[in-house]
This record gives structure tokens, C-alpha cells and sequence, in this order.
């Protein structure tokens, strides 16, 4: 497996949050680390100190709903390079804003094939991490002392419930990102046609 390429999407889909589609700051970093990375500590200790660790149920709705969005993001990824595919002219326009949008759209495609990439990989890790909440070393009682396997078991809860927690948490600030990236830029495309019908 190509594991820089893991890391250049990771890379990418950060920045993303960091710039909008003109490729501005949105806001300061250290406030931008604060909700993708703050927040979902705090809350993931919060519900861990609760008590509240994942039921087989409740991961059951929570597959299902990654499963969805994933789907969706999924065609949302043709839907973008398909629409790139009819702006590529307009990069080569001598019109200015034509050019311009062209220049922007095509930011916005490659960050949002970044984050929708990303989001696909930190689903997988939430299902994954959720799996390994419901591990049961009760058989391993046989070859170890109760209290041994108590511990881990203990300690394994708090873990992965924590770190399932937390990267959905993460997936879910992403995936909040893209709809408001989208939302943009839709927006923005809107007003360029309008723009260049009263052209």
C-alpha cells in the first residue's frame, strides 16, 4: 500500500480546513486545531468519564450512518470531476473572472476530492475502532489470571470507546466542513453564471 499517498490526502484535507475556496485563511490556526481537535477530545472524555461506552446497538446506527454518507461521498467524487471536466476550457479563457472562477473551481475540486478521501478513510477507521469496543476476553481467563484480563479488559474498553469516540467526532467536523464548502461554492457558481448571462 501506498502509505505517503495516506499521508498526502491526511495533509490536504487539513489545509482544507484552514483555507476557503479562494484559498483564504478562514481563521486563526491555533482556534481551527481547537474544534477539530479540542472539542472532540473534550466531549470523547466526557462521555468516557459518563460511562457511556458504544452498545452493539448503537454501533449498528452508527455503521449504518457512515455506511450512507460514505455512499454519498462516493458519488459526490464523480459528481466534482465530471464537473471539472466541463471547466477545464475556461482555464484557457482570456475573459478574466471566467478564468478566475475556472482557477477556483478547480482549488475547490482537488481540496474537496482531498477531504471526501479523507472522510472515506477516518469511516473506516471509526468501524473498525468500533469492532475492536466489543471485544470479549472472557476466554482468555483459561491461560491468564481474572485479574490480569480484567484490567485489559478494562482498559481496552476505555481506549477504543475513547478513540472511536474521537475520530468520529473528527469525521463528523469534516463532514460539516464539506457541506459548507459546497455550499460556497455553489453559491459562488451560481452568481458567475448570472454574471456571465449579463455578459
Amino acid at each position: 500500500m501506498r502509505t505517503n499517498k495516506l499521508f498526502e490526502i491526511r495533509k490536504e484535507a487539513h489545509r482544507s480546513l484552514y483555507y476557503d475556496n479562494r484559498n483564504r485563511l478562514i481563521a486563526k490556526k491555533w482556534k481551527l486545531r481547537l474544534i477539530y481537535y479540542g472539542i472532540p477530545v473534550l466531549i470523547s472524555i466526557t462521555l468516557i468519564f459518563l460511562n457511556q461506552f458504544l452498545t452493539e446497538n448503537s454501533i449498528t446506527y452508527f455503521i449504518t450512518g457512515i455506511s450512507i454518507f460514505a455512499g454519498l461521498f462516493f458519488n459526490l467524487l464523480i459528481v466534482v470531476s465530471n464537473k471539472m471536466e466541463m471547466r477545464k476550457l475556461q482555464l484557457e479563457s482570456v475573459y478574466e473572472p471566467t478564468s478566475k472562477y475556472a482557477k477556483d473551481y478547480k482549488l475547490f475540486s482537488e481540496r474537496l476530492i482531498a477531504s471526501i478521501s479523507y472522510a472515506i478513510l477516518l469511516s473506516i477507521l471509526v468501524i473498525g475502532l468500533m469492532f475492536l469496543t466489543q471485544i470479549n476476553y472472557a476466554k482468555m481467563i483459561t491461560f491468564f489470571d481474572k485479574s490480569i484480563i480484567l484490567c485489559v479488559s478494562d482498559f481496552s474498553d476505555y481506549i477504543f470507546n475513547f478513540l472511536a469516540y474521537f475520530v468520529g467526532l473528527k469525521f463528523l467536523i469534516l463532514l460539516i466542513h464539506i457541506l459548507v464548502d459546497i455550499y460556497d461554492m455553489l453559491i459562488h457558481d451560481m452568481n458567475m453564471e448570472e454574471f456571465q448571462k449579463n455578459e
